[in-house]
């Protein structure tokens, strides 16, 4: 099923009385980021994705994007789909959206899970790649940004054995507006640390890391895990930053086996 809530594009699968998960994909994808895993999940659960506002399908307007807005366009979401105590499942900047909710709405969640993402905000350092990167873009366009992301963003051996799936998404994303792009960085550039909330949260919270990620490492994320009481950490062989996409089954095994566990 689809629908468009306030602008978003947003894709349902499975049975609304099952458990609701929301999908919540990274920088600079689009919900598809998530087909295999809800393929996988579907059966037993109620699978929400959706477009972050700038990318996909869903509207970009000024693009002047902050973590704020994200996030008020996923309890809008939440909140027009009527879901009762949802599973918010996040991905690198999915995971910075889903952590700021946990935050702002965390009583009204069932459980959190963080893939290759961080609780931190961007030291000046980032903050300047970020700033040299939106520049870049208005420069020489959205292509040699790209090729620079996923050279870091997927391990040396996937670029290989996934070199033509890494295209299609190459191509797919230079459709989408640079203007939603550039907000994207804007977005996790002004975004706020949100590891506070995760020591006292009550709720089971899933850690998912690649051993070869070269952006947020699996020592940053086992960090993490050890300052949340009900937490479960996972790191994964054999892929880097997209771990969803380099070790699809290693991931769905994560994820099948924690939710089995806390619910």
């Amino acid at each position: 099923m689809y629908r468009v809530v306030d602008g978003i594009s947003v894709y349902m699968k499975g049975e609304r009385a099952h458990q609701a998960i929301v999908f919540i994909h990274g920088f600079p994808f689009d919900h598809t980021l998530w087909d295999e895993v809800i393929a996988a999940l579907s059966d037993r659960y109620y699978c929400i994705s959706y477009d972050i506002r700038g990318v996909g399908s869903s509207a970009v307007g000024t693009g002047q994007f902050t973590m704020e807005g994200y996030v008020d366009d996923l309890e809008h979401l939440i909140s027009a789909l009527e879901l009762v105590d949802p599973i918010l499942c996040g991905f690198s900047m999915g995971g910075y959206i889903a952590l700021r909710a946990h935050e702002r709405f965390n009583t009204r969640l069932k459980a959190l899970i963080l893939a290759n993402t961080t609780t931190l905000s961007d030291n000046d350092e980032a903050k300047l790649k970020r700033a040299a990167a939106i520049k870049g873009i208005d420069e020489e366009g959205t292509e040699p940004f790209l090729e620079n992301f996923f050279s870091v963003a997927f391990s040396e051996d996937y670029r290989e054995k996934g070199a033509r799936k890494i295209e299609e998404w190459k191509t797919k994303i230079l459709y989408f507006s640079p203007i939603g792009i550039k907000g994207g960085l804007l977005a996790m550039l002004g975004r706020t640390d949100t590891m506070q909330s995760l020591k006292t949260t009550e709720i089971p919270v899933l850690l998912i890391s690649g051993e070869e990620d070269r952006i947020i490492s699996p020592d940053q994320m086992r960090k993490m895990a050890e300052g949340i009481k009900n937490s479960t950490f996972v790191s994964l062989d054999h892929c880097g930053h997209m771990s969803m996409l380099e070790n699809a089954q290693g991931f769905i095994a994560a994820l099948q086996s924690f939710l089995d566990q806390s619910l």
